[in-house]
């Protein structure tokens, strides 16, 4: 099974695919190349323009993932991150992140 059906729920696709974690804790490790070949060949093959990931839920952002989400959008994709909690919309503040990258629905 590939690593982003493992860690990723997909929740609608076209022009913005929309992906969330679901109950899974993010991993510290992660194949990353393998993880962003993944998600940019399902948002090339659903002609989208930006993808949606929900962080619902999620406390802790591990470094790889956020590598990630800045690779899949040196691949030309949009990234809207909805959902943050309060520790990682500090996370991405911190280190500027957060100019890379669309913020929605901040939580508190």
């Amino acid at each position: 099974m590939p690593i982003s059906q493992d860690l990723l729920r997909v929740y609608e696709t076209g022009e913005t695919t929309v992906v969330g974690f679901g109950e899974a804790e993010m991993p510290d490790s992660l194949d990353i190349a393998q993880m962003r070949d993944e998600i940019v060949d399902m948002l090339r093959q659903n002609q989208s323009q930006a993808i949606a990931i929900n962080l619902g839920g999620v406390n802790h952002v591990p470094s790889a993932m956020l590598g990630l989400f800045a690779s899949i959008r040196q691949a030309g994709f949009a990234v809207h991150l909805h959902n943050l909690s309060r520790n990682v919309r500090s996370l991405l503040e911190v280190t500027r992140l957060n100019t890379l990258f669309h913020i929605h629905d901040l939580g508190v």
